[in-house]
């Protein structure tokens, strides 16, 4: 099982690990509600060393990862960060994914439901010339996330740092090494990927946590991602992205470009939008207490089972449950009310998502 190069750290900062898809990662740190709080109102550091990393030259890697991936990786202009995904040859989910255009190589990082062992066979499916270097076991990926990170990263790598657009990439160094930086979050608030050499993981790392917690912050593992992920409506491929697998009623046409001729999967996801959506995402809420509005339960309209709940946590910021659906399209939109467990369970609520309001669109950077 592939493990964190900073797993010694983290063991004794307190993290709980678990496995997931053949990789250990930190679940938690104790005190899930602190570590969401810690994003919407601080910073937070996680370790996502469980992400698969590659860089590739800019030929043969163009090529190679536009015949691969969903999105149009030959428009990625220099300096900016596609989001798409990895399907396999069924159309069906396999990863998801960052491409950064990084002066003549693509950083190429997958978030992905297959072993390693199964992620491999299906980039060599697409050929081996593709000039590929795994970076995944000679690099850290560190997640810095919150309210108050961009002070951070000011802090450790200059004022400039402020100014990067969401999904782009820059160079900068640490401690006399090159640090990939990757602004790209998916809580809503303020996010940043940094790709780090071995070397000097241990010290990043350590300078990372003392900055996030002189704000108040602490580290956080994979479940307050997950919970911060749905609270922010940003597509989580370990949550309803495994369970659905299917992009289409996932919502992710935006992630396609459609008018590309081929990629993995190609063929069968135009097979199912040609023969038209059935089933869609939705947003749901409950009020504070329920129990029963948990992934896997069914979910019920007019007394007649029509659904089941896919994902769910409980917001930090609205202190309730809330989920995402799988619901008939003409059931899946905002403004109905449903009953979750049970025909006559507890009462849920359709919602637009997302249902809250990050404090970081109150932090005008450009004044900064």
């Amino acid at each position: 099982m592939r493990t964190s190069p900073l797993k010694d750290q983290l063991a004794a900062a307190g993290a709980v690990f678990r496995e997931r898809h053949g990789v250990e990662v930190v679940s938690h740190f104790g005190d899930l509600p602190a570590e969401c709080g810690a994003v919407r109102d601080a910073a937070a550091l996680a370790d996502f060393s469980f992400v698969r990393l590659f860089s590739l030259p800019e030929t043969p890697g163009i090529d190679f990862l536009d015949a691969l991936l969903a999105g149009n990786v030959p428009k990625i202009r220099f300096g900016r960060v596609l989001h798409t995904f990895l399907a396999g040859p069924d159309g069906r989910l396999a990863a998801d994914c960052f491409v950064a255009n990084n002066d003549q190589e693509f950083v190429f990082l997958c978030e992905s439901i297959l072993p390693d062992a199964g992620l491999d066979a299906l980039l060599a499916s697409k050929g081996a010339e593709s000039g590929a270097k795994d970076l995944s076991a000679d690099h850290v990926v560190l997640s810095l996330d919150g309210f108050k990170s961009w002070e951070i990263v000011k802090k450790i790598f200059g004022s400039d740092v402020i100014g990067l657009p969401y999904l782009s990439i820059e160079n900068y160094h640490f401690a006399g090494e090159p640090v990939r930086f990757i602004r790209a979050g998916k809580t809503s608030e303020f996010g940043y990927l940094l790709i780090a050499p071995v070397s000097i993981a241990a010290q990043l790392f350590a300078t990372l946590k003392a900055e996030v917690e002189e704000r108040g912050g602490r580290l956080v593992g994979v479940d307050a991602h997950d919970a911060l992920r749905l609270e922010g409506r940003f597509f989580n491929i370990f949550r309803e992205g495994e369970r659905v697998q299917d992009p289409l009623p996932l919502g992710l046409q935006w992630m396609i470009d459609l008018e590309k001729e081929s990629f993995s999967g190609s063929v069968a996801i135009k097979e199912r939008r040609a023969a038209g959506l059935k089933q869609k995402i939705v947003g749901l809420a409950a009020d504070a207490g329920c129990t029963t509005l948990a992934a896997g339960a069914p979910i019920f309209h007019a007394g007649r089972a029509v659904g089941e709940v896919v994902t769910a946590c409980v917001s930090h910021v609205l202190q309730q449950p809330l989920a995402l659906g799988l619901l008939p399209l003409e059931l899946a939109f905002a403004g109905l009310e449903f009953r979750v467990g049970a025909a006559a369970g507890a009462v849920v609520r359709s919602i637009s998502m997302p249902p809250i309001m990050p404090k970081s669109l109150t932090v005008k950077l450009d004044e900064m």
